[in-house]
């Protein structure tokens, strides 16, 4: 090893053997931190000594034969007789006689060992090397203290090295030697910044370190040489390219073997206090340190200090996390066992966090199972949980899990346990519904904890338990499926108590469940008929249960919003999330839902829970669907599904499926889209309004290939499950603007007609998608005449509505309409302001010069009738109007009540000078 920093000491053990040589003995005493280059400075003089000549004998003190009477003296014995014939040494008779004896070593000995150093040193200079000497037996040490005091006039050179910290087992012979005019001690410590870069830059397998990194070495090392040796061995040979070509340091199978050689080579106490601050970690100060190992304070800091000056503490404690690991693996089991059980008491009398005390209890595995463990696992489960370290949440559950002693305990602690690890992956936590079925059963479950149970069997899509297990607690409660809204039509989850809210996602999943009291759907008394009693059981509108649903969501949002898309405070995260999806998309508030997805994904809590991450992706994808970004729309679904497995997703995994199918497909992925479709789904999802989406994205799929027909069945399937259930709307699924698009692909142009002006009729005026679409798809049926002006207004609606993606296609369209009627030289309608009607015409009529009766038809009306009265048949009426003759029939109907006639050949006169009025035949 090339020294460095040791210019200095080299140089006066050089001065002082060239005192040796000129006949001037000396002394000198090198002390130093293990590894720290005291034995490679000896050899550096050694090398020296041979060379001129000397002769150079050497002898090493080891910790097993500390007790070995005599040992260092034979072995110098044995290295003088090895020079040559001499009749100084003393015989080895003489010294076994010597060694099996007991107090002081004879004299006679002593000088037969002085006479013999001294006729070796006639023949020439001698230099005597004693490494280790601190493990030197005491008779060895009483013969080497008399020695050194009588060869100040002999060419002799005696080094003694010696590690720093064992200055009470050599303190007689400091106190015996230091003082004479020929005894030196030589102090040597770790290398600096600037010797370290020197060292790496002088090895020829060391990495080339940028000065920044330097840094790292020198910390790593702690500036102990042997150590720096060690890390540049095992980056040579075991870092990666990355690492090697950044200079970084990476230690190793090298360093570990380095390092426990240096710490087994200091005094015992070192060892412990390593030991101890290694099962301390985080949490170690000397005092945490002192109180574990039962030692006091002063003992503590000294051996603190002497490992720092060896390299093994570095800065605060251990230079590098592989130091502390491998301290840790060097503990044998059962005493890492006792240390870490004893830790984790001596943490929780300090004060510690919860976390790091169950860390200690995780890592002993404690048989005896004291009573506070269960409270600081369950702590620590939760302060997990609340900074969303999951993983960390459900090991201090299942552990605390074994150590519950009553049946409640168990209740709890597993249902929070099945709670987090659902929010991880719920497949896996599905192994802890059985048990968790039977607590709610025998009353060992109550409360939020039961309904941990009823939320994740809806997940699973079993319905019929999770009812049965609701309605136990809903009976506990003092309350039923048929209170869970109150007489002003609000779940009272709002005010009083989760059952409710549980109950309105699970009749929402479920609809064969979803039966409320009239008073919920907010019908006046006076609007019900004979055959609608107060009180009977009536289905929800759609419109309805999404609008309450949503209010639910942000109903005080300290309270119940906070639980279903939840804030920074939340202690069981995204515990609610299905009913946060459906009703937050399917209510079209996705705004409201986007920006608190995004605030939450910001944080790196949301990130590291795979469930909630995955759900809030799918909120983003939702949005960039609906504002046409079909690029961010796909890398959100991909992300959802790779972050949870499809069947971990449960019944919801139609409404990502369906997103990604979405995406893919309007991007011209065909592949990709059916892919997707290619993904298992479990057959209970086509029960759950989960399959609407799902069956929706599958019929533009097909419309995408060209297969009009199969979507129109997808999509009116759709549309019957959603009768069926009575969730009949364009916000949850716009099924019948697909259903028109698929009769244009036909050919069918009357009865597509027919369904938008339907599907008009039922949105009516209010901007939405469905309205702006339906507009876009009622212009490719019209005229060429008017088509313009209906694809305008589309343009109009679905700018308001944000709907970039068909936004688009109406542009499209437009362009190509005033394309084709220039090519045709026809008339274009154009230039319409937003307020407009749809068709070009005079103004309205003056309604307060119209007769009475007249005056109380609609604008529609009057169209229809000044056409009738000048003859007209329906047909050429729906044609001039670019109307269905269904809705020339239904307008005529409400003509002639109005005007109280049996016919059109009853119409007064005074209509027919209206036929140039204006008639929008979408307002009513």
């Amino acid at each position: 090893m090339k020294l460095h920093e040791r210019d200095g000491e080299l140089g006066l053990l050089r001065e002082l053997y060239e005192g040796c040589v000129a006949g001037k003995g000396a002394l000198v005493i090198v002390n130093g931190p293990v590894g720290c280059g005291k034995t490679t400075l000896v050899r550096a003089l050694s090398e020296q000594v041979t060379q001129r000549g000397g002769t150079f004998l050497s002898v090493t003190g080891a910790a097993s034969e500390s007790l070995d009477r005599l040992g260092l003296i034979d072995q110098l014995v044995t290295a003088m007789r090895a020079t040559g014939p001499a009749d100084g040494p003393p015989a080895a008779t003489e010294l076994a006689k010597a060694a099996e004896a007991s107090g002081r070593v004879p004299r006679a000995l002593m000088q037969r060992l002085h006479r013999s150093v001294a006729e070796l040193a006639g023949r020439g200079p001698l230099v005597l090397h004693a490494d280790d000497v601190h493990f030197a037996d005491e008779a060895s040490l009483q013969c080497l203290r008399y020695l050194v005091r009588r060869i100040d006039a002999l060419p002799v050179l005696a080094v003694l090295t010696e590690t720093a910290g064992h200055d009470r087992t050599l303190a007689t012979l400091h106190a015996e030697t230091l003082h004479l005019p020929h005894c030196r001690r030589l102090r040597i410590g770790p290398l600096g910044v600037d010797g370290v870069a020197a060292r790496l830059a002088g090895h020829p397998a060391a990495p080339t370190a940028a000065p920044e990194t330097v840094e790292l070495w020198a910390k790593a090392s702690g500036g102990n040489p042997l150590l720096l040796e060690a890390l540049i061995e095992d980056t040579a040979t075991c870092g990666t390219p990355e690492a090697v070509r950044r200079g970084a340091p990476m230690p190793h199978e090298a360093f570990r073997n380095a390092y426990l050689r240096c710490l087994h080579r200091g005094e015992p106490t070192l060892l412990a206090v390593a030991r101890a601050a290694a099962v301390l970690d985080e949490s170690v100060t000397p005092a945490l340190i002192g109180t574990l190992l039962g030692a006091d304070a002063t003992s503590v800091r000294w051996s603190i200090t002497e490992l720092r000056a060896a390299g093994l503490f570095s800065g605060a404690w251990f230079g590098h996390e592989r130091a502390r690991l491998t301290v840790l693996a060097d503990i044998p089991e059962p005493d890492l066992a006792t240390l870490r059980t004893r830790a984790a008491e001596v943490l929780r009398e300090s004060g510690a966090p919860a976390a790091v005390v169950a860390r200690q209890l995780l890592a002993a595995h404690d048989p005896a199972r004291a009573a506070w463990q269960l409270d600081i696992l369950r702590e620590a489960a939760r302060e997990a949980l609340a900074a969303g370290d999951l993983a960390a949440g459900v090991e201090h559950l299942r552990h605390a899990s074994g150590l519950c002693t009553d049946a409640d305990q168990e209740a709890e602690v597993i249902a929070a346990l099945a709670e987090a690890q659902w929010s991880m992956d719920p497949a896996k936590a599905s192994r802890y519904l059985p048990q968790l079925g039977r607590m709610v059963r025998a009353g060992r479950l109550t409360g939020a904890d039961a309904l941990v149970v009823v939320k994740q069997k809806v997940w699973r899509g079993e319905f019929a338990q999770a009812d049965d297990l609701l309605r136990i607690i809903e009976a506990r409660e003092g309350a039923g499926p048929e209170q869970a809204w109150d007489t002003a039509g609000y779940p009272p989850a709002l005010n009083r108590s989760d059952p409710a809210l549980v109950r309105l996602w699970l009749s929402f999943c479920c609809p064969g469940l979803r039966h409320v009291p009239r008073a919920a759907t907010r019908t006046p008394a006076h609007a019900r008929t004979a055959a609608e009693p107060a009180g009977r059981p009536a289905a929800m509108s759609p419109r309805t249960f999404l609008t309450l649903a949503a209010d639910l969501v942000e109903f005080e949002k300290g309270r119940a919003a906070g639980r279903l898309l939840p804030g920074p405070g939340s202690v069981t995260p995204f515990a609610d999330p299905l009913p946060a999806l459906l009703f937050l998309i399917g209510a079209q508030r996705l705004d409201k839902a986007v920006l608190q997805a995004e605030r939450l994904l910001d944080e790196p809590r949301t990130r590291r829970i795979p469930l909630g991450h995955a759900l809030l992706e799918t909120i983003r994808a939702a949005a960039a669907l609906g504002r046409g970004d079909l690029e961010s729309a796909g890398e959100a679904t991909r992300t959802a599904l790779d972050l949870v497995s499809p069947e971990a997703w449960g019944i919801a995994i139609g409404l990502p499926l369906a997103l990604a199918i979405r995406a893919a497909t309007e991007a011209g992925d065909i592949e990709a889209a059916r892919a997707f479709l290619n993904v298992p789904v479990p057959m209970v999802m086509f029960g759950t309004p989960f399959a609407l989406p799902y069956l929706h994205a599958l019929g533009r799929f097909r419309l995408a290939l060209h297969r009009p027909r199969a979507a129109l069945r997808d999509f009116e399937s759709c549309g019957e499950l959603m009768a069926k259930w009575e969730l009949d709307s364009p916000e949850l699924v716009d099924w019948r603007n697909d259903a028109a698009a698929a009769l244009i692909a036909l050919g069918d142009r009357r009865h597509a007609r027919e369904r938008i002006e339907e599907h008009l009729t039922r949105l009516g005026t209010r901007p939405s998608r469905a309205r702006g679409t339906a507009l876009r798809h009622l212009a490719a049926v019209t005229t060429p005449r008017y088509r313009l002006r209906l694809l305008q207004e589309a343009e109009r609606v679905l700018d308001a509505c944000g709907d970039g993606l068909e936004l688009r296609r109406a542009r499209a369209d437009a362009q190509a309409a005033r394309h084709m009627a220039r090519a045709d030289g026809a008339e274009v309608l154009d230039s319409v302001e937003p307020s407009a009607g749809l068709w070009d015409a005079s103004s309205p009529p003056d309604r307060e010069a119209l007769p009475a009766p007249l005056a109380e038809l609609t604008d529609a009306e009057l169209r229809v009738g000044a056409l009738a009265a000048a003859g007209r048949t329906n047909r050429d009426i729906a044609d001039r109007l670019s109307i269905t003759v269904s809705t020339v029939e239904q307008h005529l109907t409400k003509i002639y009540r109005k005007l109280k006639v049996r016919g059109r050949a009853d119409l007064p006169a005074a209509i027919t000078g209206l036929s140039e009025a204006s008639c929008s035949p979408n307002v009513r």
